[in-house]
């Protein structure tokens, strides 16, 4: 019994410590810092800032309008 019982701490302390060794590889990995440097402003306007963008929207909703009333006559 008490062979049983020397296993049994052994298999705890050795669950303890790899608990603790996964904590501390977690601890490790959040301690670096990252630097990223993004620059995604490649000098060009948006595309919904076009002007030519809000003209042909707006002749699209016009003919769907259009479109829409017409047909319940």
């Amino acid at each position: 019994m008490k062979q049983l019982s020397n296993i049994s701490v052994t298999f705890k302390k050795s669950l303890l410590l790899i608990a603790l060794l996964f904590s501390q590889s977690i601890i490790w990995a959040q301690d670096k810092t990252v630097d990223v440097n993004l620059n995604v402003n490649k000098g060009e306007n948006d595309w919904y800032a076009q002007p030519w963008i809000l003209v042909v929207g707006g002749a699209v909703f016009i003919i769907i309008i259009v479109a829409l009333l017409r047909g319940k006559k």
